[in-house]
């Protein structure tokens, strides 16, 4: 295994979530399920460490962490952290219901409890101003152990949610996707409201939430389209796949997704952007207004 560099993959879920009490049951099994597929290449990158200068520098001390992280309401933003555990799951479980945004951080780590690498990032954000919208991310370098763990959490969340939107990639930022910081709509969550009328991006793989599908289509629609996985989910949703592999997400195949759900998308020129926190690649997008392929509908923001 690799996972090392710059190349990153990112893996989100939009929800509309209910209660405190359903959305901790979401967390928990969310949190659960990926961490168990992060633990196998948390260890084979640990021992691929161990054998080159990470290992020399950091000898025996060098191993495998979970770290469970809450923000803290009483602290003024500071988080709390606790050990990788399942009791220590619901707790940060807990937490999420309460509003907090929550997270889980398996690192290589080294003498001192230094940070050698970061093999993964979990996150659970509530949106702090209309507490319906959640977002579940997951963010690792590129590996295929990692990929397919990556691919198979976000599957395992829209197959038993009604995602209102998805995407596995190199993404964007954890409230606003790469093609809506295109199109300049930099407020915080002003698309959800129309997120199930109007698709809020696309990746290498796209959720496109049930309301959606079933205006244009459903996957009957998507025949001919040159897309290698057009899957219908549970609630009526579709897994849309570019490609069989992330490496080949580029070019022709980046433009075979853009087409494919181009009338679904908002309407405008994507305009490349300097995205806020410094240089970092986001999800291509085409250069071409959705408009001039069947897309008729703008975001108010």
């Amino acid at each position: 295994m690799t996972a090392g560099g710059d190349a990153r993959l990112s893996g989100e879920v939009l929800l509309d979530v209910g209660s405190p009490e359903e959305f901790k049951a979401v967390v928990l099994r969310f949190l659960t399920e990926a961490l168990g597929r992060i633990e196998g290449p948390l260890k084979a990158r640990v021992d691929e460490l161990a054998e080159g200068s990470a290992g020399r520098v950091h000898g025996d001390a060098l191993t495998g962490r979970i770290r469970l992280s809450a923000a803290s309401l009483e602290l003024g933003g500071m988080f709390q952290h606790r050990p990788y555990s399942a009791e220590n799951l619901d707790w940060l479980a807990e937490r999420a219901a309460e509003g907090r945004t929550v997270s889980a951080t398996a690192a290589a780590i080294g003498q001192g409890g230094l940070t050698v690498e970061v093999v993964c990032d979990l996150t659970a954000w509530r949106d702090d101003a209309d507490e319906r919208w959640a977002v579940l991310r997951l963010e690792t370098p590129v590996s295929a152990a990692l990929v397919a763990a990556v691919v198979q959490s976000i599957r395992g969340v829209v197959d038993e949610a009604d995602p209102v939107f998805g995407s596995v990639g190199h993404g964007g930022a954890v409230t606003c996707t790469a093609l809506e910081h295109a199109l300049g709509l930099r407020d915080l969550g002003d698309t959800y409201d129309d997120a199930r009328r109007i698709l809020r991006g696309y990746d290498w793989i796209t959720v496109v939430p049930r309301q959606l599908a079933a205006e244009h289509g459903g996957a009957a629609a998507f025949a001919g389209s040159g897309l290698a996985d057009v899957t219908e989910l549970p609630s009526g949703a579709l897994w849309l796949g570019a490609t069989e592999e992330f490496a080949d997400y580029r070019g022709s195949a980046v433009w075979a997704m853009f087409a494919a759900v181009a009338p679904m998308l908002p309407t405008g020129l994507p305009v490349q952007r300097e995205r806020p926190g410094g240089p970092r690649r986001a999800s291509p997008v085409v250069p071409e207004d959705a408009g001039k392929y069947g897309a008729t509908r703008a975001f108010d923001s």
